[in-house]
């Protein structure tokens, strides 16, 4: 049953990621360039897992591999997108620049940090990857707390970029709590199939977010009048004159 809605809940993502890039490529990418580039990865990740799924079966040598490289990529991916979000939420304010070196630090300190946790675990199997995995979404889902305090510092709000960074706050915080309860159950035990469905249920609410916000930014740019062209400037310069 716990697979059969996983898999539900993966079509729906996949969907939804479409509909992103889809409002994105009409207008909103200038914006938010680094969002289009991690719902592109994350539509390469889905589709590569469900590929590799369907090709070889779930519990293959192959799928484990690029399950976990994929969720383990689109993490970094993510720690990226914070930082960016956070610069743009911070533009015009002093504490810009020391704040980006503060969260690429947090960064580079999450990544190095599983490297020496993790030295006796072996390279790249499930654990080692696991282990990889809790620190860098906990530190994505710290580094949030840095893009929220930028929004709250900067008095000029942007409506979307805030709904933009509601979106990672729950795909942050929701993986990294999910992997967390995860340790508290045992295989296939009631808590580790919550866990389970926690992650990709979060994941979904906050890719729902970015489509909710960039549909809506396309519909009222869909609604502002065509500034005027040269020609009719000029007319109406001509008749003002006469």
């Amino acid at each position: 049953m716990t697979s059969y809605l996983l898999i539900a809940l993966g079509s729906v993502g996949v969907a939804l990621q479409l509909c992103v890039v889809f409002f994105l490529l009409h207008g909103a990418w200038r914006k938010f360039p680094v969002v289009l580039a991690y719902s592109i990865a994350r539509l390469a990740a889905d589709l590569s897992e469900a590929y590799v799924y369907y090709r070889f079966g779930r519990g293959t040598v192959a799928y484990v591999r690029v399950y976990w490289t994929a969720e383990v990529a689109m993490n970094l991916l993510l720690f990226l997108l914070v930082i960016v979000l956070t610069q743009q939420a911070l533009e015009g304010l002093v504490i810009a620049r020391q704040t980006g070196k503060l969260l690429t630090g947090v960064m580079v300190f999450a990544v190095l940090a599983t490297l020496v946790i993790y030295h006796h675990r072996i390279l790249f199997s499930s654990r080692w990857f696991f282990g990889v995995l809790q620190w860098t979404q906990f530190g994505a889902a710290i580094m949030n707390l840095g893009l929220w305090t930028g929004l709250l510092a900067n008095r000029r709000r942007d409506p979307q970029l805030l709904a933009v960074s509601i979106g990672v706050g729950v795909m942050a915080t929701g993986a990294a709590f999910a992997l967390g309860v995860r340790e508290f159950g045992s295989a296939g035990s009631g808590i580790r199939n919550i866990a389970s469905m926690l992650g990709p249920v979060t994941h979904l609410v906050g890719v729902f977010v970015w489509f909710w916000a960039f549909r809506t930014l396309n519909s009222a740019d869909r609604g502002k009048p065509a500034a005027p062209g040269p020609l009719l400037t000029l007319t109406n310069t001509d008749s003002q004159l006469s």
